[in-house]
């Protein structure tokens, strides 16, 4: 993700995919973002399509790799 990216950004992005429950993103200890977040789905199948819908997607200048979270 673009480093200056909110939860409230990557929400409204995902949000054509389906049913949002939560999203984030990861900030270091100096409160300042990684690169990196999660958006939770309702359901697999809307997760499956963000992942098809935003997979190589540039988003503000940066290509996002999407994928199932391995550690969930």
């Amino acid at each position: 993700l673009p480093f200056h990216c909110q939860w409230q950004d990557v929400k409204d992005l995902f949000r054509n995919a389906g049913n949002i429950l939560r999203a984030d993103v990861v900030q270091g200890p100096d409160g300042r973002s990684r690169g990196f977040g999660t958006v939770l789905f309702a359901t697999h199948e809307d997760a499956k399509k963000a992942m098809a819908m935003y997979d190589g997607f540039e988003f503000h200048g940066r290509q996002l790799r999407v994928h199932f979270d391995k550690f969930a």
